[in-house]
């Protein structure tokens, strides 16, 4: 019998090279996508949340501050009214003085100890000799100490904060009380201070809610005293507690929030990003990655084909490094490879180290950007936090100089957020003038700068910010004239050790230095030696 052999068909070894080559590429590639989309999401997570509860906390400090101020105006109006005959006609001359120097409230009331109004500044409101009957009046009346009420409708019409200060005479007679409007739909204090929201591009805002949950600050004002206390972080501020975390708010909506108490009114501070932000930033970085690493894949694609039969040993040394990619990602060596007799091979095999190289240089890039303020090109916030925490650990002993510039939203609504951002570029450039070489410049946030000084005394922190205060004054800025900063200094671990409390005191000194009539430097220890006096 004749046998015929039928012949055996199969794919050509130089394509089975191929397809391993190029499979095994768009594997590493895919796993090497997936973690990095997966690692950016938590990494833009936990920096939102921490920022978000980084701007509460400050802006609780700022609202405390500004609640404070408010206290001790109205008390200074009430102790100045102790002596003075609630029915005299200079009450109006008086309070209209007060009512010009005082930049907290929309207007000024005299009520006396029967509830009837004595005077009111301004004095178009036609309300002298009225006698309302709203809720805050009345507990004003019957607590006889300081308060402030929730937001309520006056007889006005308009949506209101009362706050107010009793007034007693010298023998401790109640004689009535002296209260502060806040006009919480229209310009008002909080407004100026805390600055007027308007539409961001990831959609965060931040809001103000008093002790039983209604809204005080919104940037919608349709929204001003709605009760939102079945808001979880709103429910946490209504029991006296600050932090951060994923919430889904009163809307049905998925936030990342960190909020913060403000303990003088009992007001509580939400500052919130849309959690969907994340996930296209996520989904943005992972496009640019797919695009910057599209050509050079294709390129492998062209090349594999080419010079398959030639390089049947390097393509294979390829794919096993492609492989071992897609296990141990950032892990695995540098791509290197003894040179091959075979020129196209070792061009192949340089090709594709370069385009594993250049993606783990932009993700390093990705990583710098994290850490480094893109404006001022200083470190960030999150950066300065690592470095004074890694100080903690070590013992080692720091300073800290906290700056604020003077009057700088006067800059910006007069040169424009342009020119203002120049400003904070030159300051930027004076600080790294007078830095030392261990020494590090934060930019805090907005128009607030810090300077890091290991193993520096507060003698010698109070003179490098002198010398930057003093450069800042004589130096000729971007907007074609001078300006002035104000600085507070701390130490670590003389004043505080902890490094929370370390900031706060800096912050507290940077303050004083603004009440003193800013462009100046004051020490914390300073305020300490007061103290005792």
């Amino acid at each position: 019998m004749v046998y015929t052999i039928r012949p055996r068909k199969g794919f050509k070894l130089s394509s089975i090279i191929s397809f391993v080559v190029i499979l095994s590429v768009l594997i590493t590639i895919f796993i090497s996508t997936i973690i990095g989309y997966k690692t950016e999401r938590k990494s833009l997570f936990n920096n939102t949340i921490e920022m978000n509860g980084i701007a509460a906390s400050n802006l609780s400090k700022t609202t405390e501050s500004l609640v404070l101020s408010m206290q001790n105006s109205l008390q200074v109006t009430a102790d100045y009214f102790s002596d003075i005959e609630l029915s005299d006609e200079n009450v109006l001359s008086q309070l209209d003085f007060f009512m010009g120097t005082s930049p907290y409230f929309n207007s000024l009331t005299i009520v006396n100890s029967s509830g009837v109004i004595v005077s009111t500044s301004p004095n178009n409101l036609n309300l002298i000799g009225s006698k309302p009957d709203s809720e805050a009046t009345i507990d004003a009346l019957k607590l006889k100490k300081a308060s402030i009420s929730k937001p309520f409708k006056a007889i006005t019409g308009r949506l209101i904060v009362l706050v107010s200060n009793p007034i007693f005479d010298r023998e401790g007679n109640y004689k009535g009380f002296v209260g502060g409007s806040i006009y919480l739909q229209q310009a008002n204090i909080f407004r100026d201070i805390l600055g007027v929201q308007s539409s961001t591009a990831n959609g965060s805002y931040f809001y103000v809610v008093d002790s039983a949950g209604n809204l005080i600050y919104h940037p919608d004002k349709e929204r001003i005293s709605e009760n939102v206390s079945g808001n979880p972080v709103v429910q946490k501020l209504m029991h006296g507690l600050s932090g951060a975390q994923r919430i889904i708010n009163s809307q049905d909506q998925n936030f990342l929030a960190g909020f913060a108490t403000v303990p003088a009114a009992g007001w509580g501070i939400v500052s919130q990003t849309p959690q969907d932000h994340i996930a296209d930033l996520s989904e943005n970085v992972i496009q640019e990655m797919v695009k910057f690493s599209a050509p050079f894949v294709l390129l492998l694609v062209i090349i594999s084909f080419w010079l398959s039969r030639m390089l049947a040993q390097p393509l294979n040394r390829l794919a096993n490094y492609a492989s071992r990619l897609s296990v141990e990602g950032e892990n695995v060596k540098p791509l290197t490879m003894d040179a091959s007799w075979n020129y196209e091979a070792n061009q192949l095999v340089d090709t594709v180290a370069v385009a594993f190289n250049k993606l783990r240089q932009q993700k390093e890039e990705l990583h710098a950007e994290a850490n480094t303020d893109a404006l001022t090109g200083l470190t960030n916030r999150r950066t300065m936090g690592a470095i004074t925490n890694l100080w903690k650990q070590q013992g080692t002993p720091f300073s800290v100089i906290l700056m604020d510039l003077d009057h700088f939203k006067s800059v910006n609504d007069r040169y424009g957020h342009h020119m203002g951002d120049e400003v904070l570029k030159f300051v930027a450039s004076v600080m790294l003038l007078e830095k030392g070489a261990e020494d590090y410049c934060c930019r805090f946030g907005g128009e607030e700068f810090t300077m890091l000084l290991p193993h520096a005394s507060e003698g010698e922190a109070v003179q490098v910010a002198e010398r930057i205060r003093l450069r800042i004054e004589q130096s000729v800025t971007p907007i074609g004239e001078s300006v002035t900063m104000s600085l507070g200094v701390a130490t670590f671990p003389d004043v505080s050790e902890e490094v929370f409390e370390l900031f706060k005191y800096a912050d507290e000194a940077l303050y004083q230095a603004k009440r003193d009539g800013r462009n100046r430097t004051v020490a914390y220890s300073s305020l300490m030696h007061m103290a005792r006096i």
